[in-house]
């Protein structure tokens, strides 16, 4: 029904109201024919961000801003500001929080792991990988193995944001929020090749829920390439 009013298709009646009552916008402006969905969508978005955000995560308000118009963007088929500038951890975090409960909106983001500039497929294998849905987080993954464009960004935004030392690479192998970075810091970890980066290999192969990151660990202990 939203759907047949968005491409106007259909006008509403019985729900108009209530539609300017979520909205909190005047009734004559609906009527009118007026309202712009995304100005809309964008502050209702803001005000409820800090409900939606993902439990024990406090972020500043403009993380919430800037999660909001970017939800408010993919919410609408727009990829520009995914394809502008590579998202923040946390921003990645708030979208995926709220994006992972939309079906059409997860489709649009695994989607957009496979077209467009390198910027926007990678913002889309982060927020994707963050997800709470598993065969979302290995699209994800399979993203990162097989795009070297993808990969080259999200091992850098996980080397700039955790560092590069074997112990908090080590750390993130156990991240529960980022299946991504637990790949990245796989992968990184092969730059430190010596029996406590091994042992906390095997350990995280035991504990890894995602198959790509099984196998690409499996890979690197028995010292073969997984990107190959």
């Amino acid at each position: 029904m939203v759907s047949r009013w968005e491409n106007g298709k259909r006008q509403p009646t019985f729900w108009l109201p209530h539609i300017a009552r979520a909205l909190d916008v005047d009734v004559r402006v609906l009527e009118l024919g007026q309202a712009r969905r995304r100005a809309f969508v964008l502050p209702a978005l803001s005000g409820s961000f800090g409900a939606l955000s993902p439990p024990n995560l406090r972020l500043p308000a403009h993380s919430h801003d800037s999660a909001a118009e970017i939800v408010s963007a993919i919410a609408a088929g727009d990829t520009g500001p995914l394809a502008t500038v590579q998202t923040s951890h946390e921003t990645d975090l708030l979208i995926s929080h709220f994006a992972s409960g939309d079906a059409a909106t997860s489709r649009r983001l695994v989607r957009w792991l496979e077209e467009g500039p390198a910027v926007l497929r990678v913002n889309a294998c982060g927020i994707v990988a963050k997800s709470a849905r598993p065969e979302l987080v290995d699209s994800a993954t399979h993203a990162l193995r097989r795009d070297h464009e993808i990969r080259d960004l999200y091992l850098r935004a996980v080397g700039n944001r955790v560092g590069t030392s074997p112990q908090a690479l080590i750390k993130e192998l156990y991240n529960p929020r980022d299946a991504g970075a637990r790949w990245c810091s796989a992968m990184l970890l092969r730059d430190h090749p010596d029996e406590s980066t091994t042992s906390a290999l095997r350990a995280a192969l035991r504990s890894e829920p995602i198959s790509e990151n099984i196998r690409t660990i499996g890979m690197i202990l028995s010292g073969v390439d997984p990107c190959i």
